[in-house]
């Protein structure tokens, strides 16, 4: 009965219930365990049964409205304005668990643990929430019921203690806000070994100036590399589960289950977790809990084996806490490979449970067993292809036409091919099918979020600003802490000049993805947009000894070099080690042009822009990142002649790519184009780009709005309607 009432409306399979309760046993025991069961409540409810249960051949659950609990009752209590009813409810916080006294054994206990934890996450949600609402309007006495309650139940919350500290302070109350302050201090040192977090500190010091000066008390030090601040949030390491199946060669199936449970864990909760890319590079000894935190600012690992015996399949999970190496959670898992999906949000729930999070079960049912080998091994990451398999793919899919999960794979595939593809003439092909996959897969999964990356990801050069950011934002508001996500978001704002918010973005991804080449590379490009060099020439030294084989890393560390002018740090990179791989034609292209460039040349500018006005007679375009060198070698007025000469409307269409050396609109905002940036005349080209409308109508400027001499607001809104 409480499982039905916590799961609220919809209730639950019966297959999942017996999954849940009776895991332990064949399906068959398990599905008459169940009709026992719901015999007995029958019986038990009498006359009632009928009014509370509906019970159907696929599904069981309580009818809405039909029954009242505590659990109700301490919900409509937070929401209440009436001081007496507040009271009652502070009463009601400072309980005990969900469930006290209940005493089950075996998979039963297993599931209420679980069921406690996503309560507690649940109820400090609502609490924080409702906390917030009371500060705001000023109700400091409903604020201190509430939160000392709750204290009562956890006394180690920091953000309500914050609450409670605040309105002791705001009730001019210094003292007890100091004891309050103390006493948290004392026990979060005594009992977890760390100090007080940002919140509870910011709480405090708010009142300093009407402390008294008492000295505070020295907590015995922490190590930051293996303990996270209490405020942050747990960042959790999915590991590759270890192949067990005795056959090297099913390296992808341990490697795609491992993978479909972080994705799992990703999608049906909020936590933070580390990206495929760097937490699947630790395996054997590496997987060492100090490793994983030191390496990847991990608070929390996840680990297990797979081993595949026909069409079955054992996993073996446990997750542990890096700082204190305790195992919070551990669990065997037998079952058919048509369960495999089923399973991985198992798994999720009994994460979220321990580390009191939300959970929302994506609900994905049966897979045909040939189906998922197809599947994983489809998006086994290979250097051969840039995504996906999409032939595997569609042959999965015609096996499992209702599967969201390969519908929304291959439509990512198809719009990585489309963007990075080496062969632009197929982009039409490539659109079609990545439409029609993503399609399907909201049809089958309206809460999936990949089919809005991938039109992102293949939205028109220009014109499609507003529209790429809401497809963006919609991903982002469901999954936070996608790397790739973040990635792209960056992209978004570097191509409308918000260097700035494309900084943050990569700094949020790298956090979570800190070993990715990549996502490292794009971190260190963001950090010379926004104008700071030299911590951009650190951060591509250490990647350039890192990975130095690295062909994108030390060709982006070499333009950021020569858009600097720093000719030391160009010769430096062009001459490491390393094999660039399809990069070292690149590379030394770059390497010529910073010998030219770097020498007083008066036939210089003459050469770029006979360049550019060859570019323009067979393309209609011209090379936007050149313009400023223009700029620059006193050729303005030439650059800007070239500018209304150009024809920029194929970028407006879906397609087509950047005349070269260009990758994307961002060029215009580099730092080496701040010649270009300053001359008004440069608004001329922004409106021919779509620019001037994106930021008349959304409000949101470029960065370079308030780097430049003349009134760039109002000559964008003149220049909009162009």
């Amino acid at each position: 009965m409480a499982m039905l009432f916590l799961e609220g409306r919809g209730g639950l399979l019966r297959d999942r219930i017996c999954g849940l309760l009776w895991g332990d046993r064949p399906d068959e025991q398990a599905r008459g365990s169940l009709r026992q069961c719901l015999f007995e409540l029958r019986t038990a409810l009498g006359s009632r049964a009928d009014a509370l249960l509906e019970v159907g051949r696929e599904r069981v659950a309580i009818r809405p409205g039909s029954l009242l609990t505590d659990i109700d009752t301490l919900r409509a209590g937070l929401q209440s304005d009436d001081q007496d009813m507040l009271a009652g409810t502070a009463s009601q916080l400072a309980s005990g668990p969900l469930l006290e006294g209940m005493d089950l054994s075996g998979p039963f206990q297993e599931w209420l643990d679980q069921a406690r934890g996503a309560w507690e996450a649940a109820l400090l949600d609502e609490l924080t929430r409702r906390l917030a609402v009371l500060e705001a309007a000023g109700r400091w006495e409903a604020v201190r019921l509430l939160s000392e309650g709750y204290l009562r139940r956890d006394p180690l919350q920091e953000t309500v203690a914050a609450s409670a500290i605040r309105a002791d302070l705001a009730s001019d109350r210094p003292s007890a806000a100091r004891r309050r302050y103390l006493a948290i201090r004392q026990a979060l040192s005594d009992e977890l070994g760390v100090a007080p977090g940002a919140d509870l500190e910011r709480a405090i010091l708010a009142g300093a100036q009407d402390a008294p000066p008492t000295p505070l008390p020295t907590p015995p030090a922490v190590t930051p590399a293996t303990v996270a601040s209490p405020t942050a949030g747990p960042i959790l390491a999915v590991l590759a589960f270890e192949n067990q199946s005795g056959d090297p060669d099913f390296l992808y199936f341990s490697d795609g289950i491992s993978e479909e449970i972080l994705h799992a864990v990703s999608q049906t909760t909020p936590l933070k977790i580390i990206g495929r890319s760097s937490s699947f590079l630790l395996r054997g000894a590496d997987k060492a809990a100090a490793n994983v935190s030191s390496r990847l600012g991990a608070t929390h690992l996840l680990d297990g084996s797979v081993r595949r015996n026909g069409e079955r399949v054992r996993i073996t999970a446990q997750l542990v806490e890096c700082a204190s190496q305790t195992v919070l959670w551990s669990d065997r898992f037998d079952r058919e490979l048509s369960d495999v999906f089923a399973l991985h949000d198992e798994i999720a729930q009994a994460v979220a449970g321990a580390l009191k999070s939300r959970f929302a079960p994506r609900g994905i049912g049966a897979v045909d067993p040939v189906a998922l080998d197809l599947y994983l091994r489809a998006r086994e990451l290979r250097p051969d292809r840039l995504g996906y398999d999409s032939a595997l793919l569609a042959q999965a899919l015609e096996r499992i036409p209702d599967f969201a999960s390969g519908w929304e794979a291959l439509a990512y595939s198809e719009a990585v091919e489309a963007r990075y593809g080496f062969d632009p003439a197929r982009f039409g092909d490539h659109l079609a099918r990545m439409e029609a996959a993503a399609e399907r897969a909201l049809a089958l999964d309206p809460e999936t979020v990949t089919p809005f990356r991938a039109r992102a990801m293949t939205a028109p050069l220009c014109g499609a600003y507003a529209e790429s950011e809401r497809l963006i934002n919609l991903c982002l508001a469901r999954r936070a802490n996608d790397p790739l996500d973040l990635i792209h978001a960056g992209g978004i704002a570097a191509s409308v000049g918000r260097n700035r918010l494309a900084l943050a973005y990569a700094e949020l991804a790298c956090e979570l993805d800190p070993l990715d080449q990549v996502t490292f590379s794009v971190h260190a490009i963001y950090l010379v947009a926004a104008g700071r060099w030299s911590e951009a020439r650190r951060k591509f030294d250490i990647g350039i000894r890192r990975w130095p084989d690295g062909g994108f890393l030390r060709s982006s560390a070499i333009v950021s070099a020569i858009q600097t002018e720093d000719w030391d740090q160009v010769d430096l990179w062009t001459r490491a080690s390393g094999d660039a791989g399809i990069y070292a034609g690149w590379i030394d292209s770059l390497a010529a042009h910073a010998r030219e460039a770097r020498v007083s040349n008066p036939a210089l500018g003459a050469q770029f822009l006979a360049g550019q006005k060859a570019l323009l007679e067979s393309t209609g375009l011209v090379a936007l990142s050149h313009l400023g060198r223009l700029c620059q070698y006193g050729l303005a007025d030439e650059a800007f002649a070239l500018v209304e000469a150009a024809d920029f409307s194929p970028y407006f269409l879906r397609g087509t790519r950047c005349a070269p050396p260009d990758v994307g609109i961002f060029a215009l905002f580099c730092i080496d184009q701040k010649a270009l940036r300053a001359d008004p005349r440069f608004l001329r080209l922004c409106a021919k780009l779509g620019l001037c409308e994106y930021w008349a109508t959304s409000g949101k400027w470029p960065d370079c709005a308030d780097e430049v001499d003349y009134d760039f607001r109002t000559l964008a809104k003149s220049l909009a309607s162009l």
